[in-house]
C-alpha cells in the first residue's frame, strides 16, 4: 500500500474519534439566563435623573421659602432654550441628504468601474494589435 493510504488509514480513525467524542455546543440564549435584579448602587448610576423619596422635609416644620427650588426651575428653562438654540441652529442631514450621498458614492464607485474596464480594454487591444503586426512582419 502507498504512503498516502497509509497515512489516510491513520489519520481517519483518529479524526473520526475527535468528531465522536466532541461536545455539543452549550446551550446559549436568552431563554438560557437567569434574570439578575440590579442591586441599588447599579440602578442609581443608570437613572441619575430619578427622584428618590426624601425621608423628611427639611422646609416641612419651618416653612422656609423655596428659593433653591426656584432657582432649580430658572436654571432648568434657561438650558431648556440654550438646548433648543443649538438644535435650531446645527445643520442636520435630512434623509434626502442621506439618499444623496449615498447615491453619489454608488455613482462614483460605477464611474471608477467603467475607467477601469475602459482602461484594461484598450491594453488588451493595443497588445493583440502589437502581437498581430509582429507577426505579419
Amino acid at each position: 500500500m502507498s504512503p498516502i493510504g497509509l497515512s489516510f488509514l491513520f489519520f481517519l480513525p483518529l479524526a473520526l474519534l475527535s468528531i465522536a467524542r466532541g461536545q455539543e455546543r452549550a446551550p446559549h440564549g436568552l431563554v438560557y439566563e437567569s434574570p439578575v435584579p440590579f442591586p441599588p448602587a447599579a440602578y442609581d448610576f443608570f437613572h441619575p435623573n430619578a427622584q428618590k423619596p426624601e425621608k423628611e422635609e427639611p422646609c416641612a416644620a419651618s416653612k422656609c421659602s423655596p428659593l433653591p427650588l426656584a432657582a432649580q426651575v430658572d436654571a432648568t428653562q434657561i438650558y431648556e432654550n440654550k438646548a433648543s438654540e443649538t438644535q435650531k441652529d446645527g445643520k442636520q442631514i435630512g434623509a434626502g441628504g442621506v439618499a444623496g450621498i449615498i447615491t453619489a458614492v454608488a455613482f462614483a464607485v460605477l464611474l471608477a468601474m467603467g475607467i477601469y474596464y475602459v482602461k484594461v480594454t484598450r491594453q488588451a487591444n493595443m497588445s493583440r494589435a502589437s502581437n498581430s503586426v509582429q507577426s505579419h512582419a
